[in-house]
């Protein structure tokens, strides 16, 4: 069998870009300005438009060693006590200097309630007593505070706005 071999054109016969290079070489230094700034602006402008930030200070934590878990909640399965199940985020801080800051990222609008807990004795869950009373530190947005029961999502919710930094303030209860 032969191997077909494909016609060979002489140079002359090929067509030029010699009129089309000319064209770019011009044309591009003069729009490479314009193109970054608008690539920029539509990279400022998705940002904005698209995720926020909640930044969450959890004052009033004791002295005691552990950590301070944070948990975000999208809905009301399951908050404030099936973290691991339902929380849509969960971050642990040390728990240092009174002082806690948790700070969720990429965050799509909408409704949202956060819980915390100072966790003290390194368990990564909220301990209880008999009567199902926090044993450590707890807190919630909106700084509800229990009553007979864990607050619902409804009286801790907070909204979320796009490209907007939401700042909560969160006082530890113990």
């Amino acid at each position: 069998m032969k191997a077909s071999r494909s016609p060979i054109t002489h140079p002359a016969s090929r067509p030029t870009l010699g009129p089309i290079r000319t064209f770019a070489s011009r044309l591009l230094p003069t729009l490479a300005p314009a193109l970054a700034s608008l690539m920029l602006i539509a990279a400022s402008g998705a940002s904005a438009s698209g995720t926020g930030r909640i930044d969450v200070t959890v004052t009033g934590v004791s002295s005691a060693p552990g950590m301070v878990g944070c948990a975000l909640f999208s809905s009301k399965t399951g908050f404030p006590i099936e973290v691991k199940k339902h929380a849509t985020t969960t971050l642990r801080v040390p728990a240092a200097g009174g002082v806690a800051t948790c700070s969720f990222e990429n965050v799509s609008p909408g409704d949202y309630a956060v819980a915390v807990v100072h966790d003290t004795n390194g368990n990564e869950q909220a301990d209880t007593n008999l009567l199902g009373i926090p044993t450590e530190g707890v807190g919630f947005s909106n700084n509800v505070i229990p009553k007979l029961s864990a607050p619902s999502f409804d009286v801790c919710r907070f909204a979320v706005a796009a490209g907007q930094p939401t700042k909560l303030s969160i006082a530890m209860k113990y």
